[in-house]
């Protein structure tokens, strides 16, 4: 069988990418993970009382120590709802226990790849963006800040003059899982100048459906509610959902002049139903991906790389259906892209020495800065 030309040129130039820089590095050395502090501009004076100084953990190859002249890509990596960057630092916790799942932490799945040959030495870069309710969801809010613009803008120019990158949109991409998947694939399809690699995984609140329509119980719930203290006290017994809904309206509809919730909400109740509330309704349709694939397109076809998947057996029942129709909305805008479903939950089959983490998503990001 004969090897097309463009297919071999591209095996060769990963090749010689591979060569250039790995190097001669030791694959018995291991990274390092340091935790820095940003004072980000954007996050000054929220309506929320946001703390504008953000933890940023970095992880640095085993060659950066040695080599004190390479350069590496980076992938900027956004931690999902109620997380901050330590969940992929210090790995996740076996439920009921005080131990941790083997190979979830981002050091052990980078050294572990690297080590195998899966891919090469990169970066990794993880902000904590969660906000005092949850989470920013990456989006501009004039209730929490403006966190886009913080990823976008200062993190980047951060990592860009303290550390030895390969700063241009083709050696930098951004991954993130459930909101860090929402935030990835949202951010790159409108900064493909600044990242031109993105992978979601198990995006969450890309469009209504299933368990996330009109008919969620959580929209009556957080309508009636009175306090922040009355959706933690039914969030800690795992009615999550209304909690959660507040965390999304901060992001998607903010209201500064709302106490004490500060944010509009998509629904209304007209007796005893729900139904659309204007302008809130409109403000979430116009944020979700699915819905602004057409005015994007052409910054989505500048993109080298643009992948999400989502878990058969998600917890978040929406999930698999909105990255289906986001994916069919792609295919119709003649968007190339990679959407994978596959046996698992929202996250139980990321972590591992054979996990999607180290099998999956880190080759991808690697094999598209190769190009």
């Amino acid at each position: 069988m004969t090897i097309p030309f463009l297919k071999t040129s591209r095996l060769v130039g990963r090749f010689v990418f591979l060569v250039l820089v790995l190097g001669t590095v030791n694959y018995s050395q291991t990274g390092t993970v340091t935790r820095v502090t940003i004072h980000a501009k954007s996050l000054e004076n929220t309506v929320t009382k946001e703390n504008p100084d953000r933890e940023v953990s970095i992880y640095l190859p085993p060659g950066y120590t040695t080599n004190k002249t390479k350069r590496y890509p980076v992938i900027y990596f956004l931690h999902g709802i109620g997380d901050t960057d330590l969940a992929y630092t210090q790995g996740w916790s076996i439920p009921n226990s005080d131990e941790k799942v083997p190979f979830s932490s981002i050091s052990t799945q980078m050294d572990e790849g690297i080590r195998r040959g899966k891919f090469g030495e990169m970066i990794v870069v993880l902000p904590n963006q969660r906000t005092k309710w949850f989470g920013s969801f990456y989006v501009n809010s004039s209730v929490t800040g403006n966190w886009e613009d913080f990823t976008v803008d200062e993190l980047v120019g951060y990592i860009d003059k303290n550390y030895r990158t390969l700063a241009t949109a083709d050696q930098r991409g951004i991954a993130g899982h459930s909101m860090g998947g929402f935030g990835a694939l949202a951010i790159s399809m409108k900064h493909p100048d600044v990242f031109r690699v993105a992978y979601g995984l198990n995006p969450a609140i890309i469009d209504w459906a299933a368990d996330l329509t009109i008919n969620s119980p959580a929209f009556k719930t957080v309508l009636t509610a009175k306090s922040f203290q009355e959706l933690g006290e039914r969030a800690q017994k795992g009615d999550f959902y209304p909690a959660a809904t507040v965390t999304v309206a901060q992001a998607f509809s903010p209201n500064p002049d709302k106490p004490p919730f500060y944010c509009d909400f998509p629904f209304e109740l007209y007796n005893g139903e729900l139904r659309p509330s204007e302008p809130a309704y409109t403000k979430w349709q116009a944020v979700s991906p699915i819905n602004v694939v057409k005015k994007y397109r052409s910054n989505l076809l500048k993109l080298k790389g643009y992948r999400f998947d989502s878990g058969y057996e998600d917890e978040f029942l929406f999930i698999p259906y909105v990255s289906r129709r986001f994916s069919s909305e792609l295919t119709n805008n003649g968007i190339p892209h990679v959407f994978e479903e596959y046996n698992g939950d929202h996250r139980n089959r990321l972590p591992g020495r054979n996990g999607r983490m180290i099998t999956e998503v880190l080759p991808f990001f690697w094999d598209h800065f190769a190009d």
